[in-house]
């Protein structure tokens, strides 16, 4: 939601370091005194609120709205990094597929609320047990997803592998038809149109297109 109130209209940079100032405990009369003194700010209130500088209602409301999105948001930051790091530990203490970690973390908080129920205020368990398998239908989709890349790069590896075991069986029987005379001719002589070369070369190494089937390797 758009706010419209005096604090709101300041430049952004402005907002974040007057929710810096209010999470760092700055008193009010203090904040205030350095932010109507701001030129930007001071612009602002000229142009917008007839001369009416940001007053003490105006930072109280401000704290109920901006200050508290902007809290929320850096826990939200917070958590992201947290997380981000957490992932980082984990893969370096475990190598492998995160979605494969995160399967063995669901597994230990199953484990634990199992172990740790003793039958009572079943709807609570229920509850957790639900948020687990919730968080379940998650981890399997990120492990297919996991695996379908594993299939695609193994496939990927399989066709290069084919493809250069291809080019050097080829590599390897042209290096042995050239060691014929009648080919290494066909491909020496100085007389013959590449249309003519490839002609001859082709009856050579197809001699079952020819009636009289010749043996290419002959002498």
């Amino acid at each position: 939601m758009a706010r419209i109130g005096k604090i709101a209209r300041l430049p952004r940079e402005i907002r974040t370091e007057i929710n810096r100032r209010i999470s760092n405990g700055q008193r009010g009369r203090i904040l205030l005194g350095w932010l109507n003194a701001l030129p930007e700010v001071r612009s602002i209130i000229e142009s917008e609120f007839d001369g009416r500088e940001v007053s003490d209602q105006n930072l109280y409301e401000w704290k109920q709205g901006g200050y508290a999105e902007w809290i929320t948001h850096q826990q939200a930051l917070d958590r992201a990094s947290e997380l981000a790091a957490n992932a980082t530990e984990l893969t370096e203490v475990a190598p492998g597929r995160m979605s494969d970690h995160l399967a063995t973390i669901l597994i230990s908080h199953y484990t634990a609320e199992l172990a740790a129920w003793d039958g009572a205020d079943p709807d609570t368990f229920q509850r957790k047990l639900r948020a687990l398998r919730l968080l379940s239908h998650e981890v399997v989709e990120l492990r297919r997803g996991d695996h379908e890349a594993t299939r695609l790069d193994l496939e990927r590896i399989r066709l290069e592998r084919d493809r250069d075991k291809t080019d050097e069986d080829a590599a390897t029987y042209f290096a042995r038809w050239i060691e014929y005379p009648k080919i290494l001719d066909c491909i020496r002589d100085p007389d013959a149109t590449p249309e003519s070369r490839r002609e001859q070369i082709r009856d050579l190494l197809c001699p079952s297109s020819r009636q009289t089937h010749p043996n290419p390797m002959a002498p």
